[in-house]
């Protein structure tokens, strides 16, 4: 299932039967848009791309013939683009590819003995955007708008470059049309979660701009110790993870200039070697450093600075994302520090997907390669018509989780009717580990329940149900509110996971959501399928 939908909307009840009608058109799909790629965590627990992509926009990207391309110090024989000069600003390009505001997807391999590559796009007037950098051998994937009336995709070599030393082939570009949903399957325990959700996630940009190449020298290496690239499989299920090795000074750090009073959050995906127990995670703020230990091999937080809210996540097969939120203070002059706990031994490890986003939680990796990468925010709204939601009594059913339990932030599922006249709304917000619900009907009646849980990260199922002078509430199989004045909303006709006209939207993972009429049903008949569909 790509594109999510309402996937049940039960009628009725009659001999303990719940019929159920399936949505016979596209007017019950919801309309999803995403305009970049991002990752999710597949059927095999293995973290990967995902994309709605348009038809190839290169010709000749194999390098077959030696056509369609214009080169500055390049060739193009046996298949391949080789530069035949030992400089940097060798250009190899193709215009008419791309086109200007829209983002795309680049993809290409490369053999690089010494500098490298970065790509650009557009070119002419508007000039051209840099969306990343390759300084090693094997396949790279970038994505970046567009800039230039030139449309061009440009490839040209880096400092350091010499004869021969960077070669190109199987260039692909496309553009991202909106992308589709992603449907995420959670790790628990290690293990892959067969029920899957639909995740919705804030824009949000990865500052760190080589997240799993670390001889880059954005990473200050104060061990001199060289990384050992393409060690192991990492949690995508290739082999490029690399071998880092930390004692109790500092050893990789990525320094970056941060907003002053500022919410960060950094992650790194590691996995112990041999006798490895312990990672530190270690940041600067106000010129003071805070530092938080892991144990990577029973996946627990061992110390939590002061500063630092830490935590970690298992991933499976010895994986572990160690993660920190701390505050950038008054300073702008921050650091993102690997360390060891240990102040005399060397400890190795596995390390893979450094994250580092202006955020208030961790949001599902955002690879780079040569320049920061945005998320973009994602939207799904429009499900239903009149014809759907045709009754003034109902039940609304999700079983969901927050991405954290970011309170001060509201987070709506709406069923309304376009309007604020007529509202059944489930939400996040108001104050912490709540879980919110309100009516409105009529234009005026507005009722409001709320239940405070243990925690909105975990998957709560929640059930809302209205009539004239009768409104419940159920999360988890337990009556959690009830009102018996006030008139019922009428001409329902979409449901959305924002607020009406667009704003609060929700951010979060959906397991489950179903609308049922009860037009046909008893209060008791009612109460029983509130019980049993939230149990």
């Amino acid at each position: 299932m790509d594109i999510p939908s309402l996937f049940m909307i039960p009628s009725a009840v009659s001999s303990g039967k719940v019929h159920s009608v399936f949505p016979n058109s596209t007017d019950s799909d919801f309309q999803f848009n995403r305009d970049s790629d991002a990752t999710r965590v597949n059927s095999e627990g293995l973290i990967e791309r995902v994309g709605y992509y348009g038809s190839e926009l290169v010709t000749n990207g194999s390098f077959n013939a030696d056509t369609n391309w214009s080169k500055d110090g390049w060739k193009i024989e046996n298949g391949k683009a080789i530069n035949t000069l030992a400089s940097s600003g060798l250009n190899l390009y193709q215009g008419s590819v791309t086109s200007v505001g829209n983002t795309f997807k680049v993809v290409l391999d490369s053999v690089i003995s010494a500098g490298g590559l970065k790509v650009l796009l557009g070119g002419g007037s508007g000039g051209y955007n840099e969306i990343g950098q390759a300084s090693s051998t094997g396949t790279h994937t970038f994505t970046g708008v567009s800039n230039g009336t030139d449309n061009r995709i440009l490839i040209q070599t880096l400092s350091g470059s010499t004869i021969g030393s960077v070669i190109v082939d199987n260039v692909s570009v496309k553009q991202i049309n909106g992308d589709r949903a992603r449907l995420n399957y959670e790790i628990e325990g290690g293990l892959v979660n067969t029920k899957c959700s639909l995740l919705l996630e804030p824009q949000s940009t990865n500052l760190i701009t080589y997240s799993e190449d670390f001889n880059q020298s954005v990473w200050n290496n104060f061990a001199s110790i060289t990384p050992i690239a393409n060690s192991i499989i990492s949690p995508e299920g290739l082999k490029n993870a690399s071998t880092l090795a930390c004692s109790g000074n500092n050893v990789f750090r990525y320094a970056f200039t941060a907003s002053s009073s500022t919410n960060y959050v950094g992650s790194v995906f590691v996995k112990a070697k041999e006798t490895t127990n312990d990672f530190g995670i270690q940041t600067l703020e106000s010129g003071t450093a805070y530092k938080s230990v892991f144990n990577i091999e029973s996946g627990v937080v061992v110390t939590q600075a002061s500063n630092h809210t830490a935590s970690i996540e298992d991933f499976g097969n010895g994986w572990f994302r160690c993660i920190v939120k701390f505050n950038s203070g008054s300073s702008t002059s921050n650091i993102f520090d690997f360390t060891g706990s240990q102040t005399i031994d060397i400890k190795e490890f596995y390390a893979w997907g450094a994250m580092l986003e202006q955020q208030t939680y961790a949001t599902s990796y955002i690879p780079t390669n040569g320049s920061t990468q945005t998320r973009a925010a994602e939207t799904c709204n429009g499900a239903g018509t009149s014809s759907i939601f045709e009754s003034s009594e109902g039940i609304l059913y999700a079983e969901i989780s927050a991405l954290a339990d970011d309170f001060a932030t509201y987070r709506f599922i709406s069923l309304y009717d376009g309007t604020y006249d007529n509202i059944c709304d489930i939400y996040y917000g108001d104050a912490s580990n709540r879980i919110s619900v309100r009516f409105r009907g009529g234009g005026g009646t507005v009722i409001n329940m709320f239940f405070a849980i243990s925690d909105i990260m975990l998957f709560n199922k929640v059930a809302i149900s209205w009539k004239l002078n009768k409104f419940k509430f159920f999360i988890n199989g337990v009556s959690r509110g009830l009102n018996t004045s006030g008139a019922a909303p009428v001409g329902l006709d979409r449901l959305d996971f924002n607020q009406t006209s667009g704003s609060n939207p929700f951010y979060g993972k959906i397991r489950d959501i179903r609308v049922y009429n009860t037009k046909e049903m008893t209060d008791s008949e009612v109460d029983i399928l509130l019980t049993k569909i939230t149990s």
